[in-house]
């Protein structure tokens, strides 16, 4: 009796591992196609297979806009001041600052609020 093909992949054969696309690209590849770049010219720019590149502005097209949507929080009026406070604090010093704040800096404000 003849033997019956294999369904199962060589193991010759190297499966391709997935990657994931960062951010910065995804944007890069937003704007290149905006500007009339085809599917395959930015997919061989990033590594990318012309499937992703398509699948990522698909996916962009379809995305909401963040102005679109609302975020409804309900906080009571000490958080509410608190929350004021430190924007005020934090913007005055992002104006006066050249260093970037860090998280500790702003810990540390935060405790005696």
């Amino acid at each position: 009796m003849p033997k019956q093909p294999s369904n199962k992949t060589p193991s010759n054969v190297a499966k391709r591992s997935s990657v994931a696309v960062t951010l910065d690209v995804k944007l890069d590849i937003v704007k290149r196609h905006e500007h009339g770049e085809g599917t395959s010219v930015i997919g061989r720019v990033h590594g990318l297979a012309p499937s992703t590149v398509h699948k990522i502005k698909e996916m962009a097209g379809s995305a909401t806009p963040l102005m679109a949507t609302k975020v409804t929080r309900f906080l009571d009026a000490e958080m509410e001041s608190m929350e004021r406070m430190l924007s005020t604090w934090v913007d005055d010093q992002t104006q006066r600052l050249k260093p970037p704040l860090s998280q500790r800096m702003i810990q540390q404000k935060v405790r005696p609020l």
